[in-house]
């Protein structure tokens, strides 16, 4: 299988972390993309232009993170699956929540490389208290969080706290949420998180 990848797409990372935890290394191999000069290999799989996206052996095209995960897991060990019932939409509201995070995140590093008059402070700060909202139910729901085998939901939640690490240190989005501090400790010694650090 070939993903296209980038070492500092958050949204990449979710896919690169899930084939390290469902120990597919061998079986995918990462192409270093860049989506503003994509090439026509890449645009093929993806028309949108956007990291990730892979194609399967057999020439099957599957652009976004979500939907790669989802087949991997098709494809070997399953990551922890959801439960069934209430506590089934508790967990798709916080990967929902995470994968928020990383959207307002992206848009906000987007939005301070406009030039100088083309930025908008409000709507930094609009997305900057959106994440920081996110982030408080997160901090509440920590004890439903796994640590040793994840699921979808844990690996979305920590590639998005890395991402605000990597970007948006100044952030500071541990002050005042000592919970998810410390699972987010645990979880990102995690083989897989080490390995998919963004540099």
């Amino acid at each position: 299988m070939k993903l296209f990848s980038s070492q500092t797409s958050p949204f990449a990372r979710k896919v690169r972390v899930a084939v390290h935890e469902l120990e597919l290394d061998g079986l995918v191999e990462e192409l270093a993309t860049d989506a503003y000069n994509a090439d026509a290999e890449f645009l093929a799989a993806n028309p949108l232009s956007q990291v990730p996206a892979l194609i399967t052996e057999k020439g099957e095209t599957l652009p976004g993170s979500d939907l790669i995960i989802e087949y991997l897991q098709s494809r070997a060990h399953s990551l922890t699956s959801l439960p069934r019932g209430s506590a089934r939409w508790g967990m798709l509201r916080r990967r929902n929540l995470a994968e928020g995070i990383l959207e307002a995140a992206v848009s906000m590093l987007l939005e301070s490389r406009r030039p100088d008059g083309e930025k908008s402070p409000a709507w930094m700060a609009r997305k900057t208290v959106a994440i920081q909202r996110s982030l408080d139910v997160l901090e509440a729901d920590v004890g439903e969080l796994h640590t040793e085998k994840p699921s979808v939901v844990e690996i979305g939640i920590g590639c998005a706290l890395g991402y605000l690490d990597f970007r948006f240190a100044a952030l500071d989005w541990r002050q005042n949420r000592p919970a998810l501090t410390a699972w987010y400790a645990v979880f990102a010694e995690r083989p897989s998180m080490l390995k998919t650090a963004p540099q």
